[in-house]
């Protein structure tokens, strides 16, 4: 796995690495918050890890990339929560804050591996019934996916809202299906042209993005009273929700 710490005392950052490499996993370690959320404008990372043990100021820094995590990113990537003791206010506070684990100190190498490897177990298999979109994988899907009042059949290359069949241009289709597959994550503006227009040398700024996204979202009613809700981030692509 790919892993991001945010850690600014150089012996925390000592033992996660020591502790997650043992697992075969690759370490980015973050000093400071800006840092942590510019690298994950460009980088897909599997598991955040953010350190809030050391001092007032490793505090406000986890809570501060949590919260840009959760509003920019979504719930597609889990984060875990290096704390000081297990005080219930302090663990209930941060798992309602959008964090999925929280550890306490003393956190022991081999006890941190082991917690990270389940939290990215449970991440990577939803408790959804056969057929239903994963939430953040791209790759290999199986042939219906579905969500909600949506079904898409990949081998007819064909979606249905409300049972109804939708006409979508090839291109429209494989937007869609692109931010179906990852269901409450933000996909990169670079990952739907890599994915959607491969060879079609279109610049990542291009009106053609934003025109496809725009008829998608009217095509397939993306609206709350559909249960979804299709948000644009701010220079950094769009993130498919699902609304209750």
């Amino acid at each position: 796995m790919k892993i991001a710490a945010l850690a600014d005392n150089p012996a925390r950052v000592g033992m996660l690495k020591h502790a997650l490499h043992r697992g075969g996993h690759a370490v980015n370690c973050f000093r400071c918050g800006k840092s942590m959320t510019d690298a994950m404008q460009g980088a897909r990372f599997d598991i955040l890890l953010l350190d809030r043990a050391d001092s007032a100021a490793s505090a406000t820094a986890a809570c501060d990339v949590l919260k840009w995590v959760r509003d920019t990113l979504g719930h597609g990537v889990p984060v875990m929560i290096l704390g000081r003791g297990d005080n219930e206010a302090q663990v209930a506070a941060c798992l309602a804050a959008g964090a999925d684990a929280y550890v306490g100190e003393p956190a022991r190498g081999a006890e941190l591996l082991a917690r990270v490897e389940a939290l990215a177990r449970r991440a990577a298999v939803p408790g959804m019934r056969p057929g239903t979109v994963v939430p953040g994988t791209f790759g290999a899907a199986p042939e219906h996916l579905v969500c909600g009042v949506y079904r898409f059949s990949t081998a007819e290359r064909q979606v249905w809202v409300r049972g109804e069949p939708v006409a979508l241009a090839p291109k429209e289709y494989a937007l869609a299906l692109l931010l179906f597959r990852n269901l409450g994550a933000l996909v990169m503006r670079q990952a739907m042209i890599r994915q959607v227009w491969p060879n079609a040398g279109v610049e990542e700024r291009a009106r053609t993005v934003d025109s496809h996204l725009s008829r998608v979202r009217t095509k397939l009613a993306l609206w709350p009273r559909n249960g979804m809700m299709l948000r644009a981030i701010h220079r950094l692509g769009s993130r498919l929700d699902t609304v209750l």
